[in-house]
């Protein structure tokens, strides 16, 4: 094994060192901070770093606890995306009989001014679990000694002479609840006695009206006829309605015009709904320009990279770039001539914290995968990511060209990191600059291209 392998393999175990020290680190967080204090006047058993929560959910940690008079004060670390108000109460809860303490905060009403950062907000201290279990205990002591005090019965009689009387008073209230359903029943009576009066009066008012039912009758009966008649006259094609009807040519004529009014209002649906998914995917659609300058320690030169990053959704995202830029007339060796100008294009999936991509890299057939430790991997901004790339898998004995970076994320567009290219062979360590830069207008260009392509069908 010659000594560039040798070099080569302890970068990445370096690494992978620096990565494993990130993720077993575990309140190391590069998200922004805002401090709050709380005051309590016992906080046994409560140890530093312990967890800050809101409804069970990790929200912060404890940074530190002082003296301040003759009470404990918590130093609270919370996320800068939650907010406190004014009347936010904290207090000290166990997971348990013998569980581990944290914090938990209510965060207050809305409609107060927020806690700022150094407020201090108020406790809702219930006291701990030992002092809770103690106070139980004396409880059921003092009820067990109440019990044959004086060779009598004392407090326990007192009790179940309260509970009679209680009794008696639910006993009366059942009382007094048949008497109003023995009302309710008798007003039943009264509403079936009403039925009958009303049956014998619509009685009378039948006899009443013969007349005026038969009248009804023989009205109703002379519609009925005149109806026939008209039924009749449109069977035997009498009237615009009647030729419409049996008039064989104009029948044909109209049914072929709705068949079409329907097939182009079908159309039209179909175009609409076009529309509708076009427009929603082309709200969704992002752009950025990406610039990435490397310095190659090895050779001492400077290297370019320029490409567009197309992402129509979250899950899935489009590169098209041209790495190594550079003037042919600037190069004098061949082997770097050759590297030079190089097309990139690739197509990648994203999931929660992975992506994997693969198409053409450095002009040759290859594919990569990444990784974000903690944020999602199609988020505009991301804090520490790790990429992995293998391509040129036809060249001769030495195998496939495979590369390892690692960036740390500065602001939404910067970027900083180290990559070491051709891990197996050459082993060059390369830091590098990038920049993102999110292009809206043309992302909004390419949605209108897209809708009026859908509207001219």
């Amino acid at each position: 094994m010659n000594n560039k392998v040798k070099l080569g393999i302890f970068v990445v175990i370096g690494l992978l060192a620096i990565f494993v020290s990130i993720i077993a680190v575990g309140s190391f967080s590069f998200g922004k901070k805002y401090k709050v204090y709380v005051l309590f006047n016992n906080t046994s058993g409560l140890l530093k770093k312990a967890k800050v929560k809101i409804a069970g959910v990790d929200i912060g940690v404890l940074k530190g606890i002082d003296l301040h008079g003759s009470k404990a004060r918590l130093c609270l670390s919370i996320d800068e995306d939650i907010v406190l108000y004014e009347n936010a109460e904290a207090s000290i809860v166990s997971m348990g009989i013998i569980g581990t303490k944290y914090i938990e905060i209510y965060p207050g009403d809305p409609s107060l001014p927020r806690v700022k950062n150094g407020d201090t907000i108020s406790k809702s201290e219930t006291g701990s679990l030992e002092e809770t279990l103690g106070k139980i205990s004396d409880k059921i002591n003092t009820a067990l000694d109440s019990i044959g005090r004086d060779g009598k019965n004392g407090d326990m009689i007192d009790n179940l002479s309260a509970s009679i009387r209680d009794l008696k008073s639910v006993m009366n209230n059942i009382a007094n609840q048949n008497a109003k359903i023995a009302s309710a029943i008798g007003n039943i009576d009264k509403f079936a006695y009403n039925i009958n009066e009303f049956a014998a009066n619509l009685a009378d008012i039948t006899v009443q009206n013969k007349q005026d039912i038969r009248d009804a009758v023989a009205g109703m009966k002379e519609m009925v006829n005149k109806m026939d008649a008209l039924i009749a006259k449109v069977y035997n094609g009498d009237g615009p309605i009647g030729t419409l009807i049996n008039d064989e040519d104009m029948s044909r004529e109209l049914k072929e015009t709705v068949t079409t009014a329907k097939e182009t209002l079908a159309s039209a649906k179909i175009t609409v709904e076009s529309l509708q998914e076009t427009i929603g995917k082309a709200s969704k659609l992002r752009l950025s320009w990406n610039y990435l300058g490397r310095y190659n320690l090895k050779d001492e030169k400077m290297r370019n990279d320029l490409g567009i990053s197309i992402m129509p959704s979250d899950d899935k995202f489009y590169y098209v770039g041209i790495t190594n830029v550079a003037e042919a007339g600037e190069v004098k060796d061949q082997d770097e001539k050759d590297s030079i100008n190089k097309l990139e294009a690739l197509l990648g999936f994203r999931f929660d914290k992975f992506e994997v991509y693969g198409g053409v890299l450095r002009g040759k057939a290859g594919g990569g995968v990444g990784f974000s430790f903690f944020d999602p991997i199609y988020a505009p901004y991301k804090r520490l990511q790790v990429n992995f790339n293998a391509y040129n898998f036809g060249r001769d004995k030495r195998g496939p060209e495979m590369d390892l970076g690692l960036r740390l994320g500065f602001t939404k567009w910067l970027y900083a990191g180290v990559m070491v290219e051709d891990v197996l062979y050459k082993t060059a360590v390369t830091p590098y600059l990038k920049i993102e830069i999110n292009d809206s207008d043309l992302a909004a260009l390419l949605g209108i291209i897209s809708v009026a392509a859908i509207a001219s069908r």
